[in-house]
């Protein structure tokens, strides 16, 4: 970034930055109190190119002063901005003006004030909303915090919230400053509580750990799960062998699994399927079946993404039903496969 495409409150911003307290606040008395509230924003959200000492050096040229090695720019925390602003203009003042910027950053980002909690948190406090709600916030949020948050949720849950964010209406400012505050009072329960794993994560680490033991420990433990909480046992299996598992399945088995789907549901399930997966199920077809499943796969057309995972679910469950009968089971997990 050069200073061409640095706002004149940046540039400003920085210059004050680089400044002791008491000289920043002889130069704010003699700006407009109208721009004040322009230059402290830009304090907060200074670009990474003019917080470093070559950009302040350009800088400094620019407004024709010489100095021998400038300092980079240090950002200020809100207490460290609000006492360099009450210096200068009195506490009432002070007060009054960032009242005006936190009512100006509401409108403009009114989630700001939980995009500084950690993720996980943030998406476990998200996880206890409704889908819209999710959606509504995520569509707010910067990206990669977003897509944190998204990971964290079940693949059908997460494919709804994606959709709602697609056509996401933003409702009024009081409405999304009040969903904010729920928020961030629901994350300070959880930073101040014990540390909670979300049950998500719980069912999979369990089913890691069946992966790396012993058959027959893990036979003996899900039947007894299943005997206890069939759900549990269910998800946990589930979360064993996932869609994604098929690329590393060999040839007998595969076969067998493929043997109770119909072409129909395979053709619908290998839409935006990973090359890895359509292609260990493609090998294993006859020749027959594999120009079946083509043709019924163009016919098909566009399909909603839910009618894809539904068809996957119908061939998952035909790989559970032969993994509970001992017919099949899957490599176990860190063992290498042999030929």
């Amino acid at each position: 970034m050069t200073l061409d495409e640095v706002s004149g409150a940046q540039r400003a911003a920085a210059f004050l930055l680089t400044l002791e307290k008491e000289h920043a606040a002889t130069v704010l008395k003699h700006i407009d109190p109208e721009v004040i509230v322009e230059v402290v924003e830009a304090m907060g959200e200074l670009p990474a190119d003019l917080t470093g000492a070559e950009g302040v050096r350009e800088l400094y040229k620019e407004m024709i002063k010489s100095l021998a090695g400038p300092r980079g720019v240090r950002r200020k925390s809100e207490s460290e901005l609000y006492a360099l602003i009450e210096s200068t203009l009195g506490k009432q003042q002070a007060q009054e003006l960032f009242h005006k910027i936190q009512h100006r950053l509401q409108q403009e980002r009114p989630f700001m004030v939980i995009e500084k909690e950690p993720s996980k948190n943030i998406a476990i406090a998200l996880g206890e909303q409704s889908e819209p709600v999710i959606a509504l916030v995520l569509a707010h949020l910067d990206p990669s915090l977003s897509a944190d948050v998204l990971r964290s949720l079940e693949p059908k849950r997460a494919y709804d919230v994606v959709k709602r964010m697609a056509s996401v209406t933003p409702p009024s400012t009081d409405v999304l400053v009040a969903i904010s505050e729920d928020l961030s009072a629901r994350l300070k329960e959880i930073a101040s509580g014990p540390v909670v794993t979300e049950p998500t994560l719980r069912k999979k680490t369990i089913a890691d750990m069946l992966n790396f033991s012993p058959a027959e420990v893990e036979t003996n433990v899900l039947d007894s799960m299943a005997k206890d909480d069939a759900d549990l046992a269910k998800e946990v299996r589930e979360f064993m062998f996932t869609w994604e598992d098929l690329a590393k399945v060999e040839k007998r088995p595969m076969q067998k699994i493929l043997a109770s789907v119909d072409t129909k549901t395979l053709s619908i399930a290998l839409k935006a399927c990973s090359p890895k997966v359509e292609g260990n199920v493609m090998a294993n077809l006859s020749e027959r079946v594999r120009v079946m499943v083509a043709e019924e796969r163009e016919l098909a057309g566009a399909l909603p993404m839910q009618e894809v995972l539904n068809a996957r679910n119908e061939i998952m469950k035909a790989v559970r039903t032969l993994m509970e009968s001992g017919e099949f089971r899957p490599a176990r997990a860190g063992q290498e496969l042999v030929s």
